[in-house]
């Protein structure tokens, strides 16, 4: 593993440590909703999540904000959000990457 691939990896912890959840003031890895964190070499960052309320609007939002914050960290080039375990999962994919 290079290192850039190594910062690139602490860049996008920092985001996703310091992220909160909409209904919580914990961030996101205290309440598990993210499962999965895939980043690849050429800064692809893939998400496995599982929002804390899969019926609200403000979670798809907000996760929907995740990856735009997500873009703008230096080296990364493209984020996909897979959204598991919750009603209409693959619509929730479908909406946060459009």
């Amino acid at each position: 593993m290079g290192r850039k691939l190594v910062a690139l990896q602490r860049r996008v912890a920092r985001v996703l440590a310091s992220w909160n959840d909409p209904h919580d003031t914990r961030p996101y890895p205290e309440l598990e909703i993210v499962r999965n964190v895939d980043i690849a070499e050429d800064g692809e960052v893939n998400l496995t999540v599982k929002p804390a309320r899969p019926h609200c609007p403000c979670c798809l939002l907000d996760l929907d904000a995740l990856r735009k914050r997500l873009l703008d960290v230096k080296g990364v080039t493209f984020v996909h959000i897979h959204v598991v375990d919750i009603p209409a999962a693959p619509r929730w994919t479908r909406a946060v990457n459009r």
